[in-house]
């Protein structure tokens, strides 16, 4: 009865230490997730698109909706860097054609940790059912808690979604980002394309690849599990394109209300 548990402690033994608490980081945040978002999902409803992916799409959640995302993100080749997220984001019944929210950022880098307060507001702009297009405005501010400097950069994106077929969502984004980097601000064009295809009622395959001008590059892509009608999974891997190549995978969970 017990080979199970001592398997596992020897699997766990090989590991470097910070490998070791990362993976068990990770179990912990999975298991308390999915256990959570089982519970809402009793009265929740999950769309597809957000979640833990960089390119957002064209469309808003319908009045009166809201959702709640959260992932957990592991370095694949730095165990010691990773980030945990919390999202919302609601379209009131009075403004149908703005969805309001807020992310709050939680990243670890060898050993300093980072909270980041995001606020950001997304407005519809154009939707015609008819031609399968959907265009919309995000903008969002990046407030950091722990810093004597507490802004710490703006971005905006206009992205467009398009579906020829109702399996098959594919999304172009363009927009420009402002980052304080410590004293060093920077900023430039950001750009990111997005393919979702219904594979099964139960199953989306999505994929993303996305940049920023003088900055980061980079590709994600995974299945998007949907547990009955109220709850999706999200398993991502991803990878730089350019500085250290690193890659990661993501673990998050959607859910609507």
């Amino acid at each position: 009865m017990n080979e199970q548990p001592m398997l596992s402690n020897a699997l766990f033994k090989h590991l470097p230490a910070a490998q070791r608490r990362a993976l068990r980081r990770g179990v912990v945040f999975v298991g308390t997730t999915f256990g959570t978002f089982l519970l809402l999902s009793l009265y929740a409803k999950a769309h597809a698109a957000g979640g833990s992916y960089v390119v957002d799409d064209g469309g808003i959640n319908d009045p009166g909706q809201c959702n709640v995302d959260t992932w957990y993100k592991s370095g694949r080749h730095h165990a010691a860097r990773g980030e945990s997220v919390l999202s919302a984001d609601c379209t009131p019944t009075g403004l149908p054609a703005v969805q309001l929210g807020a992310d709050i950022n939680r990243s670890r880098d060898d050993g300093e940790h980072t909270t980041l307060l995001s606020p950001h507001i997304k407005a519809s702009i154009f939707s015609r059912e008819d031609l399968g297009l959907e265009a919309a405005v995000l903008s969002q501010a990046h407030i950091a808690t722990n810093r004597r400097h507490a802004f710490d950069g703006a971005d905006i994106a206009v992205p467009l979604t398009y579906k020829p077929f109702e399996a098959l969502r594919m999304t172009l984004s363009t927009g420009w980002y402002h980052a304080y980097n410590d004293g060093k601000p920077s900023e430039g064009l950001t750009w990111g394309t997005g393919v979702e295809y219904d594979v099964l009622k139960s199953l989306t395959l999505v994929a993303e690849r996305f940049g920023q001008q003088s900055g980061d590059q980079g590709w994600q892509a995974g299945p998007r599990l949907h547990i009955g009608e109220k709850l999706d999974i999200d398993l991502v891997l991803g990878q730089h394109l350019n500085g250290d190549r690193d890659r990661w995978f993501t673990t998050g969970a959607t859910v609507r209300f």
